[in-house]
């Protein structure tokens, strides 16, 4: 059986090693994430055999185990989730996983099958739960015609604001981060201190929490995260960024490693008239300047989560990879057998980039 427990700081190294063995650069995997999610999606870990096992107790395509990362037998790590299942009750489920690992599960339980047990393995895809995968070079040059509207929008933001510069997020502009989340998310409306408010959103353990709207939650477990993510800023690897104009903060962005080289931008936001103006072309091209001055070569702009206009905004910067996702079940009889004939595994593959289709004007 795995040993799940709830993700804490101290399993950061541990954590980052097997995802950086098994070289997957989805936006899931990155342990600020892991972390700063555990209590949104009751997610779970364990660190074994060499790999990073999660399982998430979340809805829909956030409910389940993930595929295992790490170096080892992929083979033997699958059998442990199907074995912990089959001991603990839990559906045999599989979340967040890219088309790579997905081969892996259907030669699997093909393989499985074909030792005589009752499965089958059914898959599901939610487009929202895709990551937006960018050259790091490109972001940070916006070299080229397809990104003349982007350079038009930093050419506006000169244009309007001459006094404007953006800051390392270090613990002396913490508060400055805070203040733009807060007036982006409206976050005084809501009536309560930050901190009652944080306890309340992530712990959920206070009556009043359940009497909010899905929209004052959603805010508010939004806030909590960012406002963790400063608290442990070293510790969970952080870089980040203020923007000024006439010294007045308008602008924030956070982001961590994935694996060497690979970021994972969490949070952007720029307000009121800023935004307008050309902010986010002006945040995001200047900090992807400092992430490549630095040695990154892929960001991760995570998904869209189904939103149209986040979804025309993360295809206008032309991805050079689009890393899908599918939730699989596996129905039939719970597999105790282990299968040892598989011969792929997922460091002999890579998630190749596909066409966005037809991009926004």
């Amino acid at each position: 059986m795995i040993n799940f427990k709830t993700p804490e700081l101290s399993d950061r190294a541990a954590a980052a090693k097997a995802v950086a063995d098994s070289g997957y650069t989805g936006s899931d995997a990155s342990f600020a994430n892991i972390f700063l999610l555990r209590q949104k999606y009751g997610t779970q870990i364990a660190l074994q055999d060499g790999f990073l096992f999660r399982y998430y107790n979340g809805a829909g395509s956030r409910r389940g185990y993930a595929f295992p990362l790490g170096v080892g037998d992929v083979a033997a790590a699958i059998a442990l989730i199907v074995e912990d299942a089959r001991q603990s009750g839990r559906p045999l489920e599989f979340c967040l996983v890219d088309e790579p690992r997905a081969q892996i599960l259907r030669e699997y339980f093909k393989t499985a099958r074909s030792n005589g047990a009752k499965s089958a393995l059914h898959f599901t895809e939610n487009r929202g739960d895709s990551d937006y995968i960018y050259s790091a070079e490109s972001l940070a040059t916006l070299a080229g015609n397809q990104y003349k509207k982007k350079r038009n929008h930093v050419s506006r933001f000169n244009r309007t604001y001459s006094d404007y510069e953006i800051r390392p997020l270090t613990p002396e502009n913490f508060a400055d981060a805070l203040t733009v989340e807060k007036s982006w998310l409206n976050i005084e409306t809501l009536g309560e201190s930050g901190d009652s408010d944080c306890e309340c959103t992530c712990e959920c353990r206070e009556a009043a929490w359940a009497e909010r709207s899905e929209d004052e939650k959603s805010r508010l477990s939004e806030y909590c995260a960012i406002r963790e993510a400063i608290e442990h800023f070293d510790e969970l690897g952080m870089k980040g960024a203020v923007l000024y104009v006439e010294g007045k903060p308008v602008g924030m962005t956070m982001a961590s490693e994935i694996l060497p080289g690979v970021w994972d931008i969490h949070f952007e936001k720029v307000i009121d008239e800023y935004a307008v103006n050309g902010g986010y072309a002006i945040i995001n091209k200047l900090f992807a300047e400092k992430l490549w001055a630095t040695g990154a070569h892929l960001i991760n702009r995570e998904e869209d989560i189904n939103i149209e206009g986040l979804r025309k905004a993360k295809l206008s910067y032309y991805p050079q990879t689009i890393l899908d996702k599918t939730h699989a079940v596996v129905d039939g009889e719970t597999l105790s057998s282990h299968p040892r004939d598989l011969h792929c595994h997922p460091r002999d593959l890579t998630c190749h980039p596909r066409e966005g289709g037809d991009l926004p004007d």
